[in-house]
């Protein structure tokens, strides 16, 4: 087990737990310190305000799963005496090599029969071919309330769109917009969260628009919705076409099935996909090293809610992916807020979701360690040499109404220069330019010399100027040889 500082710090995604369990370690609270033989134990006991020492341990015989606890009365998990214990072994102190306690092995051996119990069920009860007879009649008819009542909801919110098309975006004004978020409300009943929330964002969008009286916005907003509407209902009524092919035993047709893998619909439409389904539908990459680029949180004012928005970079396929957290307003201090990731993670199961250009990922367990040259060679690899094949991929992702307008490439720089005051661009071999927007960190680029970056590799995200139609590259990471600098982390 590799235990570092960025380690404790991923692991707790506490800043105070961190701290405090730093500052117990420097303190020299814990009053004994332990590692198992096999060493996938560490446990030891601390002082605290309690009569006796709080026992604390952490678990790694599943190294992808580490497994904390503690005697405390804390509900932080990890809570500080677990992120101290971890500090103990980064700044080198001393622990004895002692058999693993009884009710450590007690508790290894519960956890064991449960993921045996629910192995057993998943393999007994695969998400379609195990439910047989009334039981899988009983899934099929739910399921096919839900896509008609999705349908009704559809044509609901596509009166709603048509009658604020036909008013005009200039009449939203506070009278209106109470009128319409009233019946945006209704949407809730209709299992159409992403739609509901399209709607919603309309809204605002307007508003703003009011204010500053540029609508490129909300006419954008306007365009998302009608292409979303008119894809759902067709996705949707396929839905029902497939069941009622299936329920009269004849092929059904793949329509729907190829939108579910080929694209973002369902998310977009509200559906959360479960880990289960993903696997069933053959989205698992098999022991993936991933290399996060790039870190951000994005305020989502219609959805009410944070987006914690991770980009990462595969060194087994040279895909790059994102990961989301979703963190309501209303559950903050409940929600785990996720943080930068500054090492190697290797995940045995990486679970793709459906979508086109930087689908979301998830892992549910995985390793940790540090970067090495071959992991920068292997990303400096990921990055496409051919910029001209790169921006027409971008123009027609662009094009779709659907797919996200700002995909994220990784290029091969062959110079970089500086045009006018202002402007920087990067070139490829062939004299191929891309334009750079200088976003957050992205003005350092500036200070490099062409040594630094010719060869090397930039995470690029895109995006367009809806008044001048010039594409952009937002630069998010620079990959070299020797380091990663992040320009959004």
């Amino acid at each position: 087990m590799q235990i570092t500082e960025d380690f404790i710090i991923h692991f707790t995604g506490n800043p105070s737990t961190v701290s405090n369990g730093r500052s117990l370690a420097s303190k020299g609270s814990f009053q004994g310190l332990y590692i198992s033989e096999d060493e996938t134990l560490l446990f030891g006991s601390c002082a605290g305000s309690g009569a006796k020492p709080y026992q604390c341990s952490v678990d790694f015989s599943d190294p992808e799963k580490p497994l904390p606890r503690c005697s405390c009365p804390s509900r932080q998990i990890p809570c500080k005496h677990v992120a101290g214990l971890l500090y103990c072994k980064v700044q080198g102190k001393a622990f004895t090599t002692q058999a693993v306690p009884e009710d450590i092995n007690s508790k290894r051996t519960k956890v064991k029969q449960r993921e045996e119990k629910k192995a057993e069920k998943e393999e007994a009860s695969p998400l379609d071919s195990a439910k047989t007879g009334a039981a899988k009649a009983r899934t099929q008819t739910q399921a096919v309330k839900k896509y008609r009542a999705q349908l009704e909801g559809i044509v609901l919110a596509k009166k709603i769109l048509h009658n604020i098309v036909l008013a005009g975006l200039h009449s939203i004004d506070k009278k209106n917009q109470k009128l319409y978020q009233e019946q945006i409300k209704e949407l809730g009943n209709y299992y159409i969260d992403g739609i509901q929330a399209g709607l919603t964002d309309l809204l605002l969008s307007a508003g703003d628009a009011q204010l500053n009286q540029d609508f490129t916005q909300a006419v954008g907003a306007v365009n998302y919705l009608y292409g979303l509407l008119k894809k759902s209902h067709t996705h949707t009524a396929n839905k029902i076409a497939d069941w009622e092919a299936a329920k009269q035993k004849d092929p059904p047709p793949p329509s729907a099935m190829e939108a579910m893998l080929n694209s973002s619909i369902e998310e977009q439409m509200g559906y959360a996909w479960k880990l289960t389904e993903l696997r069933e539908l053959g989205r698992v990459v098999e022991n993936s090293r991933l290399l996060q680029v790039g870190f951000s949180v994005i305020e989502d004012a219609a959805r009410k809610q944070f987006e914690d928005q991770g980009i990462w970079l595969s060194l087994t396929n040279g895909e790059l992916y994102l990961t989301k957290n979703y963190r309501p307003f209303k559950a903050l201090k409940y929600v785990r807020e996720e943080d930068s990731f500054f090492s190697i993670l290797t995940a045995s199961e990486l679970f793709v979701y459906p979508g086109d250009k930087n689908p979301r990922v998830r892992w549910e367990r995985y390793e940790q360690r540090d970067i090495t040259s071959d992991d920068l060679q292997d990303a400096r690899n990921a990055g496409k040499g051919d910029f001209t094949e790169v921006l027409k991929e971008v123009k027609n992702q662009i094009k779709s109404p659907l797919a996200d307008k700002n995909p994220i490439f990784a290029l091969r720089i062959g110079r970089l220069a500086l045009e006018g005051e202002e402007g920087l661009s990067i070139f490829d071999e062939k004299g191929v330019k891309i334009p750079l927007k200088l976003n957050n960190f992205g003005f350092l680029l500036k200070k490099a010399t062409q040594d630094q970056v010719k060869g090397n590799t930039l995470v690029c995200r895109f995006d367009q100027d809806m008044k001048t139609d010039i594409l952009w590259g937002l630069p998010v990471a620079l990959i070299t040889n020797e380091t990663v600098i992040r320009f959004m982390y």
